[in-house]
C-alpha cells in the first residue's frame, strides 16, 4: 500500500501517538482525518499542527457510537477521498485506588470494554465498509451486491493493542481489553482478507504521554529492571516507523507486532513475604 496520495483515518488523533502518526503520514504524502473526543477548537488546532497546509481535518467522534463513526467516515471520504485505511489509536486506561476487592473494578472494566473493545470493532467495521462500499453496494443504495473476492490490495487497518495484551502484572481490567483488540485484529484480518484489506495490531510498551505521566518514575524503574533494550519509555515518534512498515509491506497481515524493547512486566512477590506491597508503588494503577 502506498502512503503517498492515500487517506487514513486516525482515531485518538489529537493524542500523542495519534498526532505523531498523523504528522508522519502527512510528511509521506497522505491526507489524514483525526477522530477524537476533544473539543472542536482543540481538535482543529491539532489538525493544523499535523498539517499546516490543510491535509489534516478533525472530527469530534465518540468511537462507541456506531452512527457517529459511520457519519465521520463518510465525511472523510467526501472531503478527502481515496480512503485506504485507519490507524486506530483511541483507547483508555482507567485507574482506581488499590484494594483487595475485585468487584470495585467492574464499572471501570465495563467502560474500558465499551471504548477499547467495542470501539475497536466499530471503527474497523465502518472503515472497511467504506473502502468496500462501491463493490458491496454497486447500486449506491442499501441493497447488497453479490459476494465478491479480489487479489487487489484495497486497504489496511492498524489497531493499537498494548504490551498488556498478554495480561501481566497490575493490569486487572485494562489488560484483557487489549487482549480483545488482538483478537479483533486477527478475526477482522480473516474476514476482510477476501476483500483485500489487511489488519494488523501494534503492542507498544510504555509510551511517553499524558496517560503515563503520573507514573513515570514507577515505569522507568520497572523498564530498567525488566526490559532488554531500550530500558526507557518510548516516544511516540519511535512508534510511527512501525506504522509505515505495516502500511507499505503487503505481506504483513493478521499479526500483533510488539514494540516494547523486550519489556516483560512482572509482579514482585515482596508483599507476600511480609514486605511492602508492590502495588503501593503506583497508587491507582490497575
Amino acid at each position: 500500500m502506498k502512503i503517498d496520495g492515500s487517506t487514513f483515518i486516525i482515531t485518538g488523533g489529537a493524542g500523542g501517538i495519534g498526532s505523531a502518526a498523523g504528522r508522519s503520514l502527512v510528511a509521506a504524502g497522505a491526507s489524514v482525518a483525526l477522530f477524537d473526543v476533544v473539543p472542536e477548537e482543540v481538535g482543529n488546532s491539532a489538525a493544523k499542527s499535523v498539517s499546516p497546509e490543510g491535509r489534516a481535518i478533525y472530527f469530534r467522534v465518540d468511537i462507541t457510537d456506531s452512527d457517529a463513526v459511520k457519519a465521520a467516515v463518510e465525511s472523510t471520504v467526501e472531503k478527502l477521498g481515496n480512503l485506504k485505511g485507519c490507524v486506530h489509536c483511541a483507547g483508555v486506561a482507567i485507574k482506581r485506588p488499590w484494594t483487595n476487592d475485585v468487584a470495585e473494578s467492574i464499572p471501570n472494566f465495563k467502560k474500558m470494554l465499551d471504548i477499547n473493545v467495542l470501539g475497536t470493532f466499530t471503527v474497523n467495521a465502518h472503515v472497511a465498509d467504506a473502502i468496500n462500499k462501491p463493490l458491496n453496494h454497486p447500486n449506491g443504495g442499501e441493497e447488497h451486491g453479490p459476494f465478491w473476492t479480489t487479489n487487489e490490495e484495497r486497504g489496511v487497518i492498524i489497531n493499537f493493542a498494548s504490551a498488556a495484551a498478554n495480561p501481566y502484572a497490575r493490569v486487572l481490567s485494562y489488560g484483557p481489553t487489549k487482549t480483545a483488540v488482538v483478537g479483533i485484529t486477527k478475526s477482522m484480518s480473516d474476514f476482510l482478507g477476501p476483500s483485500g484489506i489487511r489488519v494488523v495490531s501494534i503492542s507498544p510498551s510504555i509510551v511517553v504521554s499524558a496517560m503515563t505521566a503520573n507514573f513515570s518514575t514507577y515505569f522507568s524503574d520497572d523498564l530498567l529492571k525488566h526490559a532488554t533494550f531500550p530500558r526507557v519509555p518510548l516516544t511516540a515518534d519511535q512508534i510511527t516507523p512501525t506504522i509505515h512498515y505495516i502500511i507499505e509491506n503487503v505481506g504483513v497481515n493478521g499479526i500483533d507486532i510488539p514494540v516494547d524493547g523486550g519489556w516483560r512486566l512482572v509482579s514482585s512477590k515482596a508483599g507476600l513475604a511480609g514486605g511492602e506491597d508492590p502495588r503501593s508503588l503506583a497508587p491507582g494503577l490497575e
